[in-house]
């Protein structure tokens, strides 16, 4: 008998763990800070930083660094979840974003970023 349930992984990309200082930037004019990449993907990445929640309605593109690097620029992102993983004095948080339809050029470089600024894959989950 054939099972009428098809396996489809839940990620159409596979994610990398990103190195230290593999960085994402949110232009929030003068007080824009750079925040930790967790993981990233072709499709898109998770990142975390401190303090109260993003305006996720207001981000529309985000750069990434390595250090004072930027490597690519202008990329534009939808905002998918931004949840609380710690509750210290000052929250620590996890945002979540997925990249829109990209050029070839920026997607070269975002290529060329996961290559040069990721550990090894993750776990498909």
């Amino acid at each position: 008998m054939e099972s009428r349930i098809k396996y489809s992984p839940v990620r159409q990309f596979q994610r990398f763990k990103a190195i230290d200082r593999a960085l994402i930037l949110i232009d929030q004019g003068p007080e824009s800070l750079p925040y930790h990449i967790m993981d990233i993907s072709e499709g898109g990445l998770s990142f975390r930083y401190l303090g109260q929640k993003l305006r996720r309605s207001e981000v529309k593109k985000i750069s990434l660094y390595h250090d004072h690097e930027l490597i690519v620029e202008d990329l534009p992102i939808r905002s998918i979840s931004d949840y609380r993983l710690r509750d210290n004095l000052v929250p620590v948080r996890r945002g979540s974003v997925r990249f829109a339809q990209l050029d070839d050029t920026k997607l070269q470089k975002l290529e060329s970023f996961i290559r040069s600024f990721t550990e090894a894959p993750l776990p498909l989950s």
